[in-house]
């Protein structure tokens, strides 16, 4: 079903952040007037995503006079509010602030949907000469593109959310649950899993939490390239040389964008719990239980640095009770040292919680901390030897 100009602005309205500021707050000086606001018009309520001179929030769009302006197809301007029959009632001009005067401009998305209004508002009478219409239109056509940035970002967040694992690795005796939650719409964290067979013949399970320095799109483009070259690799080599290879193979990317990818990879034996892993300047690692936790740590730079490393692999053994955590830097950054976070993270090693409640914890912990960077955490247990259960990046059972 196709979406609806009210819906796209409630979605836009939903993501917006401050991204709007920078031309709402020049527009109040270029037009001297006392407020200046973006207004996006839902269903039901008018959403002021930037403003100054009033608070951003939701009003009732029966209260709005943006929703006028929406109908239009160029400036929008009245005088006096009070002499208008459509407006002098409304709180805003009937009551305090007692507004006098409004012109707006609607805004349109990529798709032509009309979603909202560029609009100045003032305590007094007033009239816009032609060049300060024109003025008016230019802000809103510099707020049209910025909207489309949005929805490609969004987009884009879209895409990189269906690259992540939603469904169970196919091999018993483990259970794996992860999610991701990207400081903007897309970001430079990735998570992975897939099947790969070990030097015995055996299956395990290869997991893999990658961080791309930087965040936004560009970051999400070389995570997605990163992510298909270990994959590639993976199928047919040993761990250290899939990660060694992934290195050759991004170096051109990485370096003619001015990147580093820090990477933790390991391949989990389901019958046995040993670990092989390669961690390259990654470190934020752990098996928890809870009575103990220790690190997986390596000391390799991460892949892309001008510095040449040759990766190797680290063993360890993941017994029953315990369980592997993984996490970006996004969940050790809201703490103020390692210690701290490892503390944090051995507190949440509850026997009756599943993976995917230890994933949300953590993940929301960091999120409501006020972290600045995209957040990701994967969690591994051993099995009796049934079926492995899997979560996907929504914390829904896959």
């Amino acid at each position: 079903m196709p979406t609806s100009a009210a819906q796209t602005a409630q979605r836009l309205a939903q993501d917006a952040g401050g991204r709007y500021d920078r031309v709402i707050r020049p527009a109040q000086a270029i037009f001297g007037a006392p407020i200046v606001a973006l207004n996006l018009i839902g269903d039901e309520f008018q959403y002021t995503v930037a403003a100054v001179g009033i608070r951003t929030g939701a009003t009732p769009v029966d209260q709005a006079i943006c929703r006028t302006t929406v109908t239009q197809q160029g400036v929008f301007e009245v005088h006096d509010l009070r002499d208008d029959a459509r407006f002098k009632d409304l709180p805003l001009v009937a009551e305090p602030p007692r507004l006098r005067y409004y012109a707006g401009v609607p805004l349109r998305t990529q798709a032509g949907q009309t979603v909202g209004a560029l609009c100045i508002l003032d305590f007094v009478p007033r009239e816009l000469g032609r060049s300060q219409r024109e003025m008016l239109a230019d802000l809103g056509t510099l707020l049209e593109r910025e909207m489309a940035v949005q929805e490609e970002m969004a987009k884009a967040g879209e895409v990189q959310q269906r690259l992540l694992p939603r469904t169970a690795p196919d091999i018993p005796g483990v259970e794996i649950a992860g999610r991701v939650v990207p400081y903007r719409d897309a970001g430079g964290d990735f998570f992975d899993w897939q099947v790969v067979d070990g030097d015995d013949g055996g299956r395990r399970l290869q997991v893999v939490l990658s961080d791309v320095m930087g965040k936004g799109l560009a970051a999400a483009l070389i995570a997605s390239v990163v992510r298909a070259a270990l994959r590639t690799h993976s199928r047919y080599t040993g761990l250290a040389d899939a990660v060694q290879r992934t290195a050759e193979t991004t170096a051109p990317d990485l370096e003619s964008n001015e990147r580093f990818v820090t990477m933790w990879a390991a391949r989990i034996d389901p019958v046995t719990g040993a670990v092989q892993y390669v961690d390259a300047g990654h470190g934020l690692a752990v098996i928890v239980s809870p009575t103990s936790v220790r690190r997986l740590v390596q000391d390799h730079l991460p892949l892309g640095m001008p510095i040449a490393d040759t990766w190797t692999m680290a063993e360890d053994v993941l017994a029953y009770g315990e369980r592997i955590v993984i996490v970006s830097d996004g969940v050790f950054d809201v703490f103020p040292d390692d210690e701290s976070a490892m503390a944090a993270v051995q507190m949440t090693a509850d026997p009756d919680t599943t993976n995917a409640e230890m994933v949300d914890t953590i993940v929301a912990y960091a999120s409501d901390h006020g972290s600045t960077d995209d957040v990701t955490a994967i969690v591994i247990s051993r099995t009796s030897g049934g079926a492995g259960a899997s979560t996907g990046t929504n914390g829904q059972e896959g």
